[in-house]
């Protein structure tokens, strides 16, 4: 037994650590709040740029630049 770690493993039904070291503080759980309208909007905006650059981006041919960066040496 870790005589060293015994704090952070402590059950919270240990009644004499409970006494000793006061109960450990509830972590905070915060909650999200996303407004998913605006991210869908978003995420229409960039899918209408994203068509409407495609063909420039084909004909830039970036395939050996994003391979050379992918590539994993």
């Amino acid at each position: 037994m870790d005589i060293f770690n015994r704090n952070r493993e402590r059950n919270p039904d240990d009644h004499f650590s409970n006494l000793m070291f006061g109960r450990k503080p509830e972590p905070e759980r915060e909650e999200s709040k996303v407004d998913y309208l605006q991210l869908m909007a978003s995420v229409e905006t960039l899918m209408g740029l994203y068509s409407q650059y495609k063909p420039t981006i084909d004909k830039i041919n970036l395939d050996p630049l994003i391979a050379k960066f992918l590539k994993k040496e």
